[in-house]
């Protein structure tokens, strides 16, 4: 059905665009507090009132990016931005569990200053490297398909 409607393809390429901009802007908003580029609230507090927002736009871009992929299976896993883009969702994972692991634990000594740790800046940084990444890779993908 996603590969052969008429709107099989373009409503979960709508949704997994629209809850990519949903997740992303989540973890953007994450990722400038830990910056310092936002002072208030602490970031427990920013990072709990997100969290709806972040699952809610995870489980529909993974869904949506899943029916995609099975749209065209055999052509996807041989595309280059594809792997290059399925590459960076690993290490986006990766940073996020160092992050929580190493860094998060320690929270409640840094949670409301206005000047978050060295760490903590590393992994906002990184994370907004691989997500601007990863789009420019998603955008690839239509530009990179084989015919094979």
């Amino acid at each position: 059905m996603v590969r052969e409607g008429y709107w099989g393809y373009g409503i979960p390429q709508m949704v997994h665009l629209g809850s990519m901009a949903l997740f992303g802007g989540a973890v953007v908003l994450d990722d400038l507090r830990l910056l310092g580029a936002i002072r208030k609230p602490a970031f427990s507090d920013l990072s709990a009132q997100l969290a709806a927002v972040k699952w809610v736009g995870f489980l529909l871009a993974g869904s949506s990016g899943l029916l995609l992929f099975m749209s065209d299976a055999t052509r996807f896993y041989k595309n280059p931005a594809f792997l290059i883009k399925t590459g960076l969702l690993f290490l986006i994972a990766a940073n996020a569990w160092i992050f929580r692991s190493v860094v998060y634990k320690d929270v409640k000594a840094w949670d409301n200053a206005a000047n978050p740790p060295a760490g903590a800046k590393i992994a906002a940084l990184v994370s907004l490297f691989l997500w601007i990444s990863v789009i420019a890779a998603s955008r690839a993908i239509g530009f990179t398909l084989s015919d094979t």
